[in-house]
């Protein structure tokens, strides 16, 4: 979702809490609190006594209409609606000033006297804190003995002479603290730090001004310091900035996902040893050198990927344990089951094989998401053992009377993976710190949030308004991308039967204090498996009729991500040529099939992909058209170049070509979507306008088609000549307002 290039202008009128005592040294504005958007330093200072381990918290109200009676009520008062009444500035606005120890602390509004239901959310503050059940908003309340730093203004930007800079202002605020003492800043490039110099970073009275010059191209972050007279230091200041040739949008990526141990094995030494798992469930040597090495050596370059989603880095138990059959083990190769929250599995190459990798990353211009596993830990996570409160006690997941969507919050995936208990403010905030120190101490560009709507909702906005304030301080845009699995309902539209209920339960997660997008599960199930075969009905016209709900179900600036396969799902190509064996996933395996068709029908459903808007999906190894059933036989170890059929070489040849020109061509990316036209097997559409136009060309039908396709003037003018991106050949043009083309069976073109 695209967001402001400044962030903190916002975050200090709705994301922040006003402190002010005229009693005390004044505290000023908190950016880890949040507050009404109508607050503002306005000098108003009530003479209020702070007790020892209390701050004072002004919150704001603004009315809407008449409202006579405001109070506020939390835990802090009993919940009692008639203890902290809040007072009209004359402006519709209320306040009230409480003394609150340092925390979260829920609390609604009672408002009476404009006809609506009295106890209300705070509309204005989208973090959320549970007591007793019951979901109210969050008072995040920071300790105002410690000082703090805001950021006023903060810019990256690349200068004609493709030389970058960073520019910012940021204040310190003294709160009940002594005045600074020391001001400190680094710069953190790739895989070197180093001090800013005074020439870089100066203090006059309480503003840091610093003005970094000569950047390369790649990643840079500011991490700004402060400390007092008695020696408390402030919460860092981050200002991560891209210097590059093109500014980066979420929806230009092509997220090429990567379950890191099936990939490669770049380093021997670190494969530890077997768990006993079934065969096709056991750890098998991939890790994160040997995804470096597949960046240097330009293989995603060559697939035009922009971004990688990596399975999670956490460190996972050391044996395997019973999949839900009962009678084959999984060991945890897949990183979903951690026993540690900061640690970097030492299979995968531990820390410093993360470091390199990241560095080697944007050093292509490549964005890296983790993972995040949010709704449980394994057995084995010393929370569990140190925090049993943390959790849930609840039933399996789709066992009697344990529906997976009715119990969704308190069902456990497996009884060895607890359950956590986001209700509870001490584990959400930990979990919450633990988040924010994988994107700060890997130098990470967002996550990938895994199982959504198994988390109460308030996890996702509460993770969500931390990673903005705390990383997108100089504009750059950190993707939280998440996973709320859904189905269609084939018998109905988008606007109908059980589809709204699927569209509005994506949606509801996707917020600027949220997620950027999701997966579209819907226009995986209605669109990408229509290409599996020819049923009537269900051909492009089909296809292309969901693709457009998709832009219009989901909210306005959402980002999201279509797919045809996954590590969730059987591979496509098994799907297309061996569907009686898809869903096995350990005996009677399917094997790679031995004819063209099925490479052909993933080529066009890609093409397809590829075309239409959000940041599509392209997962390891479907890129050459692995093969495999259900799950764990869809992660196969990826191959390489020798490795290769002639089928499976020709298959990545010309999906290379695909995403290469999704990463040449602008129109693809972020252009207008037009249907030319659109029947069982042809597909037309216009991507873009005036020089960035393309117009994507796709037959699903195994026979040629010579066709005129309309192009009507206000798409592309008379005489206009178009080159295929991939396979280039004769130009086709604009004539009598159509253009002449035949296309072979299952193909695709891509003109511009």
């Amino acid at each position: 979702m695209k967001r402001p290039l400044v962030m903190f202008p916002r975050l200090l009128v709705s994301l922040v809490l006003l402190v002010a005592w005229a009693a005390l040294p004044a505290c000023g504005d908190d950016s880890s609190m949040v507050t009404d958007s109508s607050v503002g330093t306005d000098g108003d200072t009530p003479d209020v006594a702070v007790p020892d381990g209390f701050c004072p918290a002004t919150v704001t109200f603004r009315a809407t209409g008449s409202t006579p009676d405001v109070h506020i009520a939390g835990p802090f008062n009993d919940w009692d609606e008639t203890a902290d009444r809040m007072v009209d500035d004359g402006t519709g606005v209320y306040r009230v000033t409480l003394a609150l120890t340092p925390g979260v602390h829920p609390y609604k509004f009672f408002v009476e006297g404009d006809g609506r239901e009295p106890w209300r959310l705070d509309p204005d503050n989208a973090y959320r804190a549970y007591d007793s059940g019951e979901e109210n908003s969050g008072l995040r309340v920071a300790d105002c003995r410690v000082p703090g730093l805001t950021v006023d203004t903060a810019t990256g930007v690349r200068g004609e002479d493709g030389v970058g800079r960073i520019d910012a202002t940021v204040r310190y605020d003294r709160r009940l603290a002594g005045p600074a003492d020391m001001v400190t800043a680094e710069l953190r490039s790739g895989r070197s730090t180093r001090a800013l110099d005074g020439a870089e970073v100066t203090v006059a009275g309480d503003v840091i001004t610093v003005a970094v010059t000569g950047l390369a191209e790649g990643k840079h972050t500011v991490r700004i310091s402060a400390i007092d007279t008695a020696g408390v230091e402030a919460e860092s200041v981050l200002l991560p900035v891209w210097i590059e040739a093109e500014p980066f949008e979420w929806r230009d990526a092509l997220i090429y996902m990567i379950l890191t141990d099936r990939f490669k094995n770049g380093d021997a030494t670190n494969d530890g040893e077997p768990t006993m798992a079934s065969p096709g469930a056991e750890w098998d040597g991939g890790d994160l050198e040997g995804v470096k090495e597949a960046i240097e050596s330009g293989y995603l370059d060559r697939l035009g990927v922009s971004a990688l989603w990596l399975t999670p880095f956490n460190d996972n138990p050391d044996v395997a344990y019973a999949d839900a059959d009962d009678f084959h083990s999984v060991a945890g190769y897949h990183g979903y089951w951690p026993v540690d929250a900061r640690a970097v599995d030492p299979r995968l190459g531990g820390e410093e094989a993360l470091d390199e990798l990241v560095a080697v990353a944007h050093e292509h211009g490549i964005r890296i998401l983790m993972d995040l596993v949010v709704n449980h830990v394994h057995e084995d996570h010393p929370y569990y053992r140190d925090h049993p409160t943390w959790f849930n006690t609840g039933c399996i997941c789709g066992t009697g009377g344990c529906d997976w969507t009715e119990r969704r919050l308190d069902c456990l995936f497996r009884d060895y993976m607890p359950d956590l208990n986001w209700e509870v403010t001490d584990a959400s905030e930990q979990v919450i710190e633990d988040s924010l120190y994988w994107l700060e101490r890997f130098d990470l560009d967002g996550f990938r949030v895994d199982a959504v709507k198994h988390v109460v909702d308030g996890a996702i906005f509460n993770l969500g308004m931390r990673v903005r304030e705390r990383f997108e301080t100089a504009g750059t845009e950190y993707f939280l991308m998440g996973e709320t699995a859904q189905g269609w309902d084939s018998s109905s539209g988008p606007t109908e039967g059980g589809n709204p209920g699927n569209y509005d339960i994506i949606s509801r997660y996707i917020t600027p204090d949220g997620l950027d997008g999701q997966f579209d599960f819907v226009l995986y199930y209605a669109a990408s498996l229509q290409f599996l075969g020819d049923t009537p009905g269900r051909g492009m016209a089909h296809v292309d009729f969901w693709t457009q709900a998709s832009m219009e179900r989901y909210p306005r600036g959402a980002v999201m991500t279509p797919y045809i396969g996954s590590h969730d799902t059987q591979r496509f190509l098994t799907l297309q040529a061996h569907p009686g064996q898809a869903n096995n996933k350990w005996d009677d395996l399917p094997t790679a099939p031995d004819w063209d068709e099925p490479y052909d029908r993933m080529y066009v459903a890609l093409a397809w992909l590829l075309a239409i808007p959000g940041a599509p999906l392209l997962y390891y190894g479907d890129e050459y058209g692995e093969f495999g059933g259900a799950d764990p036989d869809n992660r196969h170890v990826m191959r390489f170049d020798g490795a290769l059929n002639t089928r499976e070489q020709n298959q990545l040849d010309r999906v290379s070509r695909l995403g290469r020109a999704r990463a040449d061509l602008v129109g693809l990316r972020r252009g207008a979507y037009r249907t030319l036209q659109a029947d069982d097997d042809l597909w037309v559409v216009a991507r873009g306008e005036g020089e960035d136009l393309v117009l994507v060309v796709v037959n699903r039908g195994a026979a040629p088609r010579a066709e005129s396709i309309p192009v009507p003037a206000d798409v592309a003018a008379e005489g206009r000549s178009f080159v295929d991106a991939l396979a280039g050949g004769a130009t086709p043009t604009v004539e009598r307002a159509a253009i002449t083309l035949t296309i072979p069976g299952r193909s695709a073109l891509y003109l511009h």
